[in-house]
């Protein structure tokens, strides 16, 4: 597998970690370096402090003096330890707010700041789940990279002071300590790098073991397993998915005991040498007793400083690379204009497609193809066609969740790429075939769009009639003031499939925006009761620009003009009463319908 070229260096990684860190907390980033001093002073107080007790009784200093140095060392040592403590205490009360906040970043960042359409992207939602993973596991890189850095930092601080005195009494010593550390560092890497690049061999089956146990939570989705005995096939696919990523852990386990080992086998070596050393300047009267400890707890010191800073890099590295997910994810590039943009237009607006083209991420056709339209102002447009035509896409071009791949999107005589997609955003109402509850008030999920208006519940409550909900709501103890979804709320309700989209639908009206559009919006209404709201709409909508899109045929016959759409692009354009009249393929389908209904109300 071909290398991917690193898009950030580690150490701007680093850096820019540090600087999000400072400005999200600066007291934690005071507190964990503030805890390098001490973590160096600490135990070489306590190495002289021994050299020191033990001169001092091999000279055959008197009781009181060596009273004295104990409590001095001793005094010196406390103070010091609980300055530590201090600092470690009010580090870590700080730790994990950083984490939370990254984790409400990311979900801020891609819900409601980056462009609909990044979300849809393969290459996008995969940075997404690396940087969720790592937020997510109790680990996070940007968290934990400034614990790692302060032992890097008392690490490095340790060698320079320990290695100043090593040197002055045998350089030889601490080269080979250091020799010993640099190999180290190849063991230590050993694990780090195999996991880097193999990691996408099981990444995939993570994201599918995590769907399965999603969909194991997911209760709409019970009724399907159980009468289609599911559960076996989900069962036996969670287990093979768990087995692959085992596998793969057990390997990468594996060479971290390997490189546990090798290291073990080069600090006996080490310590051996040391040894060796210092018993044969011992024995030559060279060092004292005191010295001999000292000196000897000096080689522990900075083997373990030489070895620590070793693998702190490679840790940073592997820190580096994780903070690494959550640089692109921020800096993903958006296609929309998200500066200051121009004018919004007044209702009712035009809006025209010129040539245009769009093709999904991944896809290897195009889902529009030179597609040429204007909608006039005011004008209520439908659009019919078989699933996959290129109703919905066309629909979210115009709402500005894709940008076509060519050609352009005008609205109110503008490209909409001159408008700040967020003010844009305002100019639409729509109502999808996806149905989502939000668990808030009924009032609240009505009038969302603009809930500081002065005229809200009166508004809201209009919307309601209009979109024939308001019966049910008055029907309930809280009226407008119940919360929806039983889960979260004690008086909150769990409405029906076609009682939600009338719920939808009263949100559309409220917002009063000069684009209204429908896709599918009673898809779980009967023919009859989809076509009555229809008609009440027309009067409801009179001035703003419309476009329905709808599988029922004769629901869209009160529109000014009916678009069918195949392939991705205009097959027929007309009036309900023109495309009959051509006998084309609008026609052909819309008596098939016709039969449907007419035999099914023979048979009743």
């Amino acid at each position: 597998m071909k290398k991917k070229k690193r898009k950030y260096t580690r150490t701007g990684c680093l850096s820019w970690a540090v600087g999000r860190l400072w400005g999200i907390n600066r007291k934690y980033v005071f507190y964990s370096f503030a805890a390098v001093p001490a973590a160096v002073l600490l135990p070489l107080m306590e190495s002289l402090f021994t050299r020191e007790l033990l001169d001092g009784i091999v000279a055959g200093m008197g009781f009181g003096s060596l009273a004295i140095l104990v409590a001095v060392f001793l005094g010196g040592i406390t103070a010091v330890e609980l300055l530590q403590q201090f600092v470690k205490e009010r580090s870590d009360g700080l730790r994990y707010y950083p984490t939370s906040v990254y984790q409400s970043e990311m979900a801020a960042f891609t819900n409601y700041e980056t462009d609909y359409e990044n979300t849809e992207t393969q290459e996008f939602q995969k940075i997404y789940q690396y940087a969720k993973q790592d937020s997510c596991q109790g680990d996070c890189a940007l968290e934990f990279f400034s614990r790692d850095l302060t032992q890097a930092l008392i690490h490095f601080c340790g060698i320079v002071t320990y290695a100043s005195l090593l040197v002055s009494l045998e350089p030889m010593i601490f080269i080979v300590t250091a020799a010993v550390s640099m190999g180290s560092y190849f063991t230590t890497r050993w694990q780090p790098l195999y996991y880097e690049k193999n990691k996408h061999r099981w990444e995939k089956e993570i994201r599918k073991k995590d769907y399965l146990s999603w969909l194991s939570e997911d209760f709409s989705s019970a009724k399907d397993i159980k009468l289609y005995g599911m559960e076996g096939w989900l069962e036996k696919m969670m287990r093979d998915y768990q087995a692959y990523i085992l596998m793969w852990n057990r390997r990468c386990s594996l060479r971290g005991f390997a490189a546990a080992v090798l290291s073990g086998l080069m600090a006996f070596a080490q310590n051996g040498m040391a040894y060796l050393v210092l018993i044969g300047m011992l024995m030559g009267g060279k060092v004292t007793v005191g010295d001999f400890v000292f000196y000897f707890g000096l080689v522990a010191g900075i083997s373990g400083f030489l070895q620590g800073i070793i693998g702190d890099v490679a840790i940073l590295n592997g820190r580096a690379d994780k903070i690494a997910y959550y640089r692109e994810l921020f800096d993903y590039p958006n296609r929309f204009h998200h500066g200051k943009g121009c004018p919004l237009p007044a209702a009712p607006v035009t809006v025209e497609f010129r040539d245009v083209w769009y093709r999904y991420d991944g896809a290897k056709e195009d889902a529009i193809k030179g597609l040429n339209l204007t909608v006039r102002p005011g004008e209520k447009l439908a659009l019919v066609g078989v699933n996959g035509a290129g109703k919905t896409t066309l629909v979210k071009l115009l709402c500005g969740m894709y940008l076509p791949d060519r050609g352009e999107i005008l609205v109110g005589g503008r490209n909409i790429r001159e408008y700040n997609i967020k003010e844009y955003y305002s100019l639409i109402s729509a109502v999808f075939q996806e149905v989502r509850m939000i668990a808030f008030t009924l009032f609240e999920f009505v009038a969302s769009g603009d809930l500081s208006r002065s005229t809200a519940r009166e508004d809201a409550e209009a919307a309601m009639k209009a979109a024939g909900i308001y019966e049910k709501v008055q029907s309930l103890p809280g009226g407008m003031d119940t919360h929806l979804m039983k889960g979260i709320y004690e008086d909150g309700i769990d409405l029906s499939g076609g009682e939600m989209q009338k719920l939808l639908l009263a949100r559309a009206i409220y917002k009063n925006s000069p684009i209204l559009i429908l896709d599918e919006p009673t898809a779980a209404l009967d023919p009859i009761a989809e076509n009555n709201l229809y008609l009440r709409y027309r009067e409801l909508t009179e001035g703003r620009t419309c476009v329905y899109i709808s599988h029922r045929f004769a629901s869209t016959r009160f529109c000014d003009r009916i678009i069918l759409l195949e392939d991705g692009a205009i097959k027929e354009s007309g009036t309900h009463e023109e495309l009959m009249r051509k006998k084309g393929r609008y026609a052909e389908m819309f008596e098939i319908q016709s039969q449907y209904y007419r035999e099914e109300k023979s048979d009743e």
